[in-house]
C-alpha cells in the first residue's frame, strides 16, 4: 500500500504543470504547434522588436537560433536580420507573435520613422531594469530617455563592448544583457514578462506621451 501510494504522488508531481508554457515543435519545420504565449498587456508604447522578442522567447522558453528561423527561415540565426520592416515579412511576424500588425509595425524601425538610427543597441539603464526598450531610442536624434532624463548608452559597463541592434540568436539569448559577455544593461535582475507592474506611472506616461508626440510629428512630416 505504501508503495502504491508513493507511486501515487510521483504521478501527481510528474503531471503538474509547468510554470511557463512549453511550446513543441514540428521536427523539419521548426514550427509551433501549440500555440505561443505573449500577452498583450506586457508591452508599452512604442516598444521595439527586439525587447518583444525578449518577452516571447523567455515566456515560451524559445531558444533564440529557434525563433530566429521562425521569423526569418532564410537568413543564417548567428548571422541575424536588421529590424526594418523592409528585412522582416510582416504578416510572418504577427502570425508567430499573435500580436497586432499595427503593434509590430511601429517596432520595426522603418515602419513609422524613416530617419537614420544607431546600430548598436542603444538603451536606458532604468528603463532596461523594468524590461522596456523603445524603437525611439535608436534614433539619433534621440539623446536621452524622456521618463528618466539619462543619457542613452550603448556599451556595457562591464566589458565596453556594444551589442547590434538586430535579431540574431546571441541577441535573443541574452535579453537586456550584453551580448559579449552577458551582464545585465540595467541594475541587477529583472522582471522580463511585463513591464507595466514594475514601472512607475508617471515613467509609463512620460514614455507614452513622446511616443505619441513623436510618432504623429513624423506622420505628419510624412504626409
Amino acid at each position: 500500500m505504501r508503495r502504491a501510494a508513493c507511486w501515487q504522488r510521483c504521478d501527481l508531481v510528474a503531471l503538474t504543470r509547468p510554470r511557463f508554457p512549453i511550446l513543441a515543435f514540428d521536427e523539419g519545420e521548426l514550427s509551433l504547434s501549440r500555440g505561443s504565449a505573449l500577452n498583450p498587456k506586457w508591452l508599452m508604447p512604442g516598444e521595439s522588436i527586439i525587447s518583444i522578442l525578449w518577452k516571447f522567447a523567455c515566456a515560451n522558453v524559445l531558444p533564440g537560433d529557434a525563433l530566429v528561423h521562425l521569423i526569418s527561415p532564410w537568413v543564417d540565426p548567428y548571422d541575424g536580420v536588421a529590424p526594418v520592416r523592409d528585412n522582416i515579412e510582416l504578416t510572418r511576424l504577427c502570425r508567430i507573435l499573435r500580436l497586432p500588425e499595427d503593434v509590430l509595425r511601429v517596432s520595426l524601425l522603418d515602419a513609422a520613422f524613416p530617419g537614420r538610427f544607431h546600430a548598436a543597441f542603444r538603451y536606458c539603464r532604468l528603463c532596461a531594469a523594468h524590461g522596456y526598450h523603445s524603437v525611439l531610442f535608436q534614433l539619433e536624434d534621440e539623446e536621452r530617455c524622456p521618463a528618466h532624463h539619462q543619457s542613452l548608452d550603448t556599451r556595457c559597463l562591464h566589458c565596453g563592448d556594444e551589442t547590434p541592434f538586430i535579431v540574431s540568436a546571441s541577441v535573443i539569448e541574452a535579453p537586456f544583457r550584453c551580448s559579449g559577455c552577458r551582464s545585465h544593461f540595467s541594475y541587477g535582475r529583472l522582471s522580463l514578462r511585463s513591464t507595466i507592474p514594475a514601472m512607475r506611472r508617471q515613467d509609463r506616461m512620460a514614455l507614452s506621451r513622446h511616443w505619441l508626440l513623436r510618432s504623429g510629428n513624423d506622420m505628419n512630416d510624412g504626409s
